[in-house]
């Protein structure tokens, strides 16, 4: 069980770690852009075969507690055009 709490930590770090990379490369972006940057990347993602519709909801799961109710309705929009393709 140590194992799977370790993937999971790392995981979840791994994420944050994308996640304030992201927030630099974007910081000033309208809320267009940035889901159009956001779109983008998960599009490439899916074609190389790194991301997937479990890890795509997983994120958004962990992300969703830190934004606010508009923020959250926006996210849940995301993964839904995202996890319908």
């Amino acid at each position: 069980m140590r194992d799977f709490n370790n993937y999971s930590s790392n995981q979840n770090q791994d994420a944050m770690d994308m996640l304030g990379s992201f927030a630099k490369k974007y910081e000033g972006a309208s809320q267009g852009e940035l889901i159009s940057a956001i779109m983008s990347e998960a599009e490439k993602g899916r074609r190389n075969g790194t991301l997937t519709n479990a890890d795509i909801e997983r994120f958004a799961k962990m992300l969703a507690p830190m934004l606010n109710g508009e923020q959250r309705k926006q996210l849940d929009m995301i993964v839904k055009k995202l996890t319908e393709r």
